[in-house]
């Protein structure tokens, strides 16, 4: 086994064509994107159960969504398919966070005030 066969794991039995091999790089790529998936997606479903996005802040959402559209642009011009791929379905769904924030701190802002003044709900 050459040094390239044992940095890439095979993905078609018997190709020697080194197109059809997943770098370990590439691989932890995948693993770690299926992990910020999940916490984000998480977030947005915790969000969603709760309806308050008070305790996230505007710059921690667009920073994030920035950094990760830098990630998405990075994977592109550096042929990584699971930093592109991953990273943009992170983008996607800060937008959603962020679509959250936007709806709910002005749909319970009305609600949050009249708690100041006694009243329980507004209807």
């Amino acid at each position: 086994m050459n040094s390239y066969e044992n940095s890439h794991l095979q993905l078609t039995n018997g190709s020697s064509n080194p197109n059809h091999y997943l770098s370990n790089q590439e691989l932890y790529g995948w693993v770690g994107d299926s992990i910020f998936v999940v916490a984000q997606l998480s977030q947005v479903y915790h969000t969603y159960k709760v309806k308050r996005t008070k305790d996230l802040s505007y710059s921690l959402i667009c920073l994030f969504a920035l950094g990760n559209i830098m990630y998405t642009v990075f994977g592109i011009v550096d042929n990584s398919y699971s930093m592109a791929v991953g990273n943009g379905i992170t983008v996607l769904i800060s937008f959603t966070q962020l679509g959250q924030k936007i709806y709910y701190d002005n749909y319970y802002e009305f609600r949050d005030l009249g708690s100041d003044y006694g009243y329980s709900e507004i209807n």
